[in-house]
Formats: C-alpha cells, structure tokens, sequence
C-alpha cells in the first residue's frame, strides 16, 4: 500500500507526494509534476539519521537532524513532512496482517510514537477530519484526524506520553445526525 505525505517548502509551497516500495531497496516517490515519477534506491543505511541514496541516477548523501534535512550537507529547502495516514485501515508487519478493531469516535494511534500536541479537551466539539492529535515517530509528524462530527469524552494521553500503535488516544461522542 503506497504511503502518502505533505512536505511543506520553507516558501510556504504545500506537496502532496507518494511514496511507493518497489522492493527493499528501491521506492518509487510519485511527485505531482512534468517529471510524474521520481525513483529513488536506497544505496546504503548508516543508523536512523544518514543515508546514501540515488534519485534519478545521482548520488546523495543524507542527514536527519531534529532541525533540518541536510542532502550533501546543504539544507534543504524542506520546512515540514507529515505522513498522512488512513485511520481504521488493515495493515501489515512482514506479511502478517493485523487488524485493530475500533468504534467510530475511538481514536486509536496508527503507529508508534510520541505524544506532540493534544489539540482538543473534554468536552470539545469537533467535525469529521478536523486534528485531534499530533504524533511524533521516526523524525516525522503524523496529524491524527476525527472520524467523526461529535463532543470529546476522554483525552487518554498528554504532551510527551510515548504510545504504542492503536493505543486508544481519545473517544468522541458520535452527534447524532439532523434528519
């Protein structure tokens, strides 16, 4: 299943992106554009924060730091990159499919990671898509959206708080819908 993300430019420009794994090594980023397609293969790993990697048959080297995204040891122009990510969908370790079971209005993590910001309280009212929660993993922030119209119950986390993925963040009431 192809992963999608926004980069945000520090131009303010906004790009919707996917990214999809080929093999181990190879993965195809599809970039709105003339160009349609970048592919990119994965050269070699140096821990969680460097990598060499060829993009289009060029070499780069690339560091992660908690600042900026350095390819060749220039910053990018690069502000922000948010993994967008379908809640209550079935996915995958290894081959092994796993399911979490959710009610509408149960806002589960979708990944592992750590708390940034909970951007509601009991007793809020929010709408369908609206951010509820902002999650930290792997350097990249995931914004965790309602899936339903309704009034905050309870906020299980804080600011900080490490979770596990479908660790339950938060319930909504479902609003009932006007007829």
């Amino acid at each position: 299943m192809p992963r999608r993300y926004r980069v945000e430019t520090f131009s303010g420009d906004v790009i919707d992106i996917e990214v999809v794994d080929i093999d181990k090594k190879t993965v195809a980023i599809k970039i709105p554009s003339e160009k349609g397609e970048i592919k990119v293969i994965i050269k070699k790993i140096f821990g969680d924060d460097q990598a060499i990697v060829e993009i289009d048959g060029e070499i780069f080297k690339v560091d992660l730091s908690n600042e900026a995204i350095f390819i060749d040891q220039e910053p990018s122009l690069i502000n922000k990159i948010v993994e967008l990510i379908p809640i209550g969908l079935k996915t995958g370790y290894e081959g092994k499919k796993q399911v979490i079971t959710k009610r509408k209005g149960e806002i589960r993590a979708p990944l592992s990671g750590k708390i940034i910001e909970v951007k509601v309280k009991r007793g809020d009212i929010v709408k369908e898509g609206d951010v509820v929660v902002l999650l930290e993993s792997m350097k990249m922030v995931t914004e965790i959206k309602s899936d339903v119209n309704g009034v905050v119950e309870e906020v299980k986390v804080e600011p900080g708080k490490a979770v596990n993925r479908g660790t339950v963040l938060l319930r909504i009431r479902p609003l009932e819908e006007e007829k």
